[in-house]
């Protein structure tokens, strides 16, 4: 994944709204402001969008002082919260379908809960949507026969509220006997999930939990603390999810990932050759040009 002109825009969109949230306006904002776009016009753009905007949050964090996004993950979590029992209902009561297909619609329904691209969301409506889609058969297989070959199972978390619709896809692996370790991010990012999120979420509950170290939007390999990165690398499957994820991890060509996230921007769409809203499951080392005339190597609505 590359960063595309029509990013640029959406750096500073995402930049605005931060600053709303975390209270700054006027001159302070306006000085912040001129310090992104001085962030902006010194990177490249032969890198993922998610390595620029790591540098922006990072450099937003530090000139306002706070976690803009703090009230936002824990307003997620509770209404995330709030609509388990019924996932775990809907799991249970899909007459003639596998428990994991349905785990997994539940999981991607919940990557619309993104603060970094959305100001607001349906999430009931995307958990409908998801349990109602077409389920491309040939990646849902391949993913099935990775799960029954691992041990080890590595599951890197995306966004706060999200992680609560994890826990069904968790508790199936567990419930499997499969070593499973979930991964949050070593501090606040945008709406990213933390260590105090997993708490809150209940996420213990369903599998070991750790941090990756790193303030990273997306997985920075580089950044990432050498406890995770023993975990990284000694897992039989790692399951990545959202976008940035995608976007990060997508360079290492690794058969042991498999992406899970909604598309969520059009330069991702164009990549894949499918619309924004789309859900996808994607093995790590997919080759993209042969998608975007089929569904081979997607779960996807189209």
């Amino acid at each position: 994944m590359k960063t595309e002109l029509e990013c640029l825009p959406c750096f500073f969109r995402q930049v605005s709204r931060t600053l709303r949230y975390a209270g700054v306006n006027g001159d302070a904002g306006r000085k912040i402001m001129r310090r992104v776009g001085e962030i902006v016009e010194q990177a490249t753009l032969d890198q993922a969008p998610a390595r620029i905007s790591t540098h922006l949050h990072r450099a937003l964090r530090r000139d306002t002082g706070v976690d803009p996004y703090r009230h936002l993950k824990e307003s997620s979590t509770r209404s995330a919260l709030a609509l388990l029992p019924r996932l775990r209902v809907s799991a249970a009561s899909a007459p003639g379908r596998d428990p994991l297909e349905v785990a997994v619609r539940v999981a991607i329904a919940g990557n619309v809960i993104d603060f970094g691209i959305y100001e607001e969301f349906d999430l009931e409506g995307s958990l409908v949507d998801s349990l109602r889609l077409p389920l491309a058969s040939a990646p849902y297989r391949s993913f099935v026969r990775a799960l029954e070959r691992a041990r080890t199972i590595l599951y890197l978390c995306d966004n706060a509220g999200e992680i609560v619709f994890d826990r069904l896809l968790l508790d199936l692996l567990r419930a499997a006997g499969k070593d499973v370790t979930a991964v949050v991010k070593g501090s606040a990012v945008i709406n990213d999930a933390t260590i105090n999120d997993a708490v809150a979420a209940g996420l213990e509950e369903s599998a070991r939990v750790i941090d990756n170290g790193s303030d990273g939007i997306g997985t920075l390999l580089e950044t990432c603390s050498e406890r995770f990165l023993d975990a990284y690398r000694s897992a039989d499957l790692v399951i990545s999810k959202g976008q940035a994820n995608f976007e990060t991890l997508l360079a290492e060509k690794d058969p042991r990932i498999f992406f899970l996230f909604k598309v969520k921007c059009p330069v991702v769409a164009r990549s894949l050759g499918r619309p924004e809203g789309d859900i996808v499951l994607m093995n790590g080392d997919a080759d993209l040009s042969m998608f975007a005339d089929s569904d081979a190597g997607f779960l996807f609505h189209g």
